[in-house]
């Protein structure tokens, strides 16, 4: 900065160079070149003027830098030029001042730039893909939605386990802890792509957390109850890539392998490993879609000192069966059924839960959601406990 608020620019060439004077319009955002000079302090040569510098001043050398400096400006001007798009502003102010196809030019070009912007944005959490196939295909987001989604504000059980119990001695809770029989329930589930096999199938990590929290349970501070944590290694395959489309063929085939745990010492803690295998057909009807998986496992032995619940197969058995029917993007009806145990729930959007954007821009992203559980093993720690739950809350999207 020199005085009266004008400045110089260094322009180098080779080992010498040249310096220009100018001055810059902050609120109009020019930049007016009012002199250069050599670097060797000759003086300056007016630009605008075309005034002499000191004739010991090596005049080709200021020459060459007045164009060096010209090509800095053009260049400068085009960047600035290709950077500057038009916006809807823009073209409002244009209204009267500029020709009408000038006008009709500057909107067109302000949608195609707006267009682009739009396609890109992309959700926090996206929703599941409608079609089990989809559901399984190929994806480049770092999470995608597996099971259901789900805050359950009120969960009100029939009858509460006070002293868990289990055939190992080191897991069966001798001095009962009074429980409230009302919880704060809710579930966390996504998968993430590890990697794809094209035609092959593709390998997923998926995450599920179910957690019960004693949320008006003011006297005992509102505790945790329970929490079951249950990460898996998925590999997903769609048998129409291998065979011959035929009716009967479905249209997805998973092989997993997953371990199950609430994360409690003894004699709380409850856990097992699992393997197994997942068909699952859709059909769909209009705008309706009905999906079916079925689920075969096999537990992966213990050692029988250190087996938390050597009996929970007697329980939760050796498979279950998911009933998926929905009406698309309105609501959506799901049955999961053990061998011991049903769980029914209903989910469907309610408008005024649009306000918050957690999902895909544009469309319902909560759900108003009703959940009924009858049978054995809601949870871990109830694996052996019967009992029903009636539930109401909220869940996250599922077209």
């Amino acid at each position: 900065m020199v005085e009266n608020e004008y400045r110089e620019l260094v322009i180098s060439r080779g080992r010498s160079g040249c310096v220009a004077l100018y001055s810059y319009d902050v609120t109009r955002n020019v930049a007016r070149v009012l002199a250069i000079r050599y670097q060797r302090e000759c003086g300056f040569i007016d630009c605008a003027r075309a005034t002499m510098p000191d004739r010991n001043c090596p005049m080709k050398k200021i020459l060459s830098c007045c164009v060096l400096l010209l090509l800095l400006l053009q260049w400068s001007s085009a960047a600035s030029a290709a950077d500057e798009k038009p916006n809807w502003q823009t073209c409002v102010e244009m209204q009267n001042k500029e020709s009408a196809d000038n006008e009709l030019n500057c909107y067109r070009q302000t949608a195609q730039k707006s267009e682009p912007a739009a396609a890109k944005q992309k959700s926090l959490i996206p929703f599941r893909a409608q079609g089990l196939a989809q559901e399984w295909a190929p994806s480049n987001d770092p999470l995608n939605i597996y099971k259901q989604n789900y805050v359950l504000v009120y969960a009100r059980s029939s009858q509460t386990n006070d002293a868990p119990s289990s055939p190992n001695p080191q897991n069966q809770v001798l001095l009962p802890s009074p429980l409230d029989n009302k919880d704060l329930k809710f579930q966390f589930s996504m998968k993430h792509d590890l990697a794809d096999l094209n035609r092959y199938g593709s390998l997923w990590f998926g995450y599920t957390q179910l957690s019960f929290w004693q949320l008006y349970d003011e006297a005992n501070s509102r505790p945790f109850r329970e929490n079951n944590y249950e990460p898996e290694f998925i590999y997903s395959i769609r048998p129409n890539d291998f065979f011959t489309k035929l009716d009967i063929n479905p249209s997805i085939l998973n092989f997993g392998l997953v371990h199950q745990s609430n994360g409690q010492s003894n004699p709380r803690s409850r856990s097992w490993n699992r393997i197994y295998v997942q068909p699952g057909i859709e059909r769909t009807f209009g705008d309706r879609r009905l999906i079916i998986l079925a689920r075969w496992w096999k537990r992966i032995n213990e050692d029988p000192a250190t087996n938390d619940n050597p009996d929970i197969t007697d329980y939760l058995g050796h498979g279950d069966i998911e009933v998926r029917y929905s009406l698309n993007g309105m609501w959506e009806a799901t049955l999961i059924a053990r061998s011991r145990s049903v769980q029914l729930d209903l989910s469907a959007p309610w408008t005024p839960w649009r306000m918050l954007s957690l999902a895909s821009p544009g469309k319902h992203n909560t759900n108003i959601h009703l959940q009924y559980f009858s049978g054995y093993g809601e949870s871990l720690i109830d694996y052996n406990h019967k009992h029903e739950t009636w539930g109401v809350g909220m869940s996250f999207p599922f077209d």
